[in-house]
Order: structure tokens, then C-alpha cells, then sequence
């Protein structure tokens, strides 16, 4: 081992660890502050303004940071949670945001969490059965893109046919968005009531809130 070899693992053998427990997953997971070269991965991510990008950012900073939990098994909703409490022993507690394209300073731990992970059944006939639940943070992640509609699709997890079980998220994309044109629009229906109600970051302010899909990352 080099000097500089030996000097990182010094670094790393010394640096301090904090703890958090996520809001919907309930784990307890220890982390280390951001280094220099998160910050600048982050900052060039948000200049390209490709949530597909901020996606990816966030689960390598998340698993470059912490050393007791899988992150991509985390909703998203915890993974946002998970950052902003290591951007608050990194940077400071105070989050700037845009409302209404106006300029606010919020503080990190005045965020609140909404509802809990879910799961959930809807039946299309004595035959056929779609499952919904929150997806984890790998599934997302398999997606070309990541928008409010990838969300959407990413919460159906598999389909029963008379007894025969297809898990969608083994489709490939086009399969998937194939699959899922040719579903009864009461079942969507049934899909968005479902997306309203996962977990998500939630802030309040006069003239509006902040929340939603990497709201409180981008």
C-alpha cells in the first residue's frame, strides 16, 4: 500500500459517522458526510437538469456514503430522506428551493413525510389480477427515463393470469409500455389513486408547497 493509499484509508478509518432512521423503510443507517468529489458530481448533474441523471447521482452518493444498508432497495421517498440528512452534516440545514419561481429558504429537518409504502391488489376479472406496490429505487433506476409516467408504470410489480404470475419489471421498456396501453382505463384509474398515495417529501409554504418525485434533490 502507498502513501496515498494508506492516507484514504485513514481518512475513511477516522472520518465521522452520523445516523439516521428512515421514515418509511424504519432501517437505522449509519452515514459519512459528502466529500469534495460528491459535490461536484452533484453540481454537474443538476446543470444538465435530466432527472434520469439526478437518479442515478443520487443512488451512487447514497451508496458511496453509507456502509450498513442496500440503497437500492429504498423507495425513493427514503432516499431522499437519506440525503438530505447527510447534505445537513455536510453542508448546513438550511434547503433552497423555488416556489412559484420565487427563492426559499427551508429548513431540512421542517421537511415532513406522507403516507407509508404500499401494497396493494386490483382485480380485473375472477382471472386476471395486477399487483401495486412502491417500487425500490433498483427498479426505478432500470428505466430509460425517469419522469412522473415511468413512476407510474414502475408501481405495477406483476400480473396474474388464471393462476400464471408476470413480474413486470422483468419486461424490457418497450414490453412494458406495450403491456401496459392495452390495460382497462378503470384499471389506470385505479393506478393513479394508488401513485397519489405513496410516500413522498412534503414542505408547505404560503404560496404553495414542495413536493414529488427528487424535489428536495434537484
Amino acid at each position: 500500500m502507498n502513501d496515498v493509499e494508506n492516507l484514504l484509508k485513514l481518512f475513511k478509518e477516522t472520518e465521522p459517522k452520523y445516523e439516521a432512521v428512515l421514515p418509511y423503510s424504519k432501517k437505522n443507517v449509519l452515514f459519512t458526510p459528502f466529500k469534495v468529489k460528491d459535490a461536484k458530481k452533484i453540481g454537474l448533474i443538476l446543470q444538465e437538469n435530466n432527472k434520469k441523471l439526478s437518479l442515478y447521482t443520487l443512488y451512487e452518493t447514497l451508496k458511496n456514503n453509507t456502509d450498513n444498508i442496500d440503497i437500492g432497495e429504498l423507495c425513493l421517498a427514503d432516499a431522499e430522506f437519506l440525503f438530505l440528512q447527510i447534505r445537513s452534516k455536510s453542508v448546513d440545514e438550511l434547503l433552497n428551493v423555488i416556489v412559484n419561481n420565487n427563492k426559499h429558504k427551508i429548513r431540512i429537518f421542517d421537511i415532513e413525510p406522507l403516507n407509508q409504502i404500499q401494497n396493494n391488489t386490483v382485480e380485473i376479472n375472477e382471472k386476471i389480477f395486477i399487483e401495486l406496490e412502491t417500487p425500490r429505487l433498483k427498479n426505478l433506476l432500470k428505466k430509460d427515463i425517469f419522469d412522473s409516467e415511468t413512476y407510474f408504470k414502475s408501481c405495477i410489480n406483476k400480473i396474474s393470469i388464471s393462476g400464471q404470475v408476470f413480474y413486470v419489471n422483468k419486461f424490457l421498456n418497450e414490453e412494458s409500455e406495450n403491456l401496459i396501453n392495452n390495460l382497462p382505463l378503470t384499471v389506470i384509474e385505479k393506478i393513479k389513486k394508488f401513485v397519489e398515495n405513496e410516500p413522498k417529501l412534503f414542505f408547505k409554504l404560503d404560496e404553495g408547497e414542495v413536493s414529488g418525485l427528487l424535489s428536495f434533490f434537484t
